[in-house]
């Protein structure tokens, strides 16, 4: 069952800050953990980023974000 959490596997993720963090915390969130930001995602608290460390994803956690999900995935879900 493929579900859309995001692994070291992960190509870019959406990282998800608190929802009251505006997009220069969101983006603090990804700096701090070595990524590059490859898009805006829709709204402040959400950004898409990439990196091609294998703790990226736990140095997202530990930097602040809330979620991290499969930026290709989502990206599926919301095709049309």
């Amino acid at each position: 069952m493929s579900t859309l959490t995001a692994d070291a596997g992960s190509a870019e993720v959406a990282v998800v800050a608190p929802p009251w963090a505006d997009a220069a915390d969101t983006a603090g969130i990804v700096a701090r953990s070595g990524g590059s930001i490859v898009a805006g995602g829709g709204i402040a608290n959400v950004i898409i980023a990439h990196s091609d460390s294998p703790d990226f994803i736990s140095r997202l956690y530990h930097s602040g974000a809330w979620l991290v999900l499969d930026a290709i995935k989502l990206r599926g879900c919301f095709s049309v």
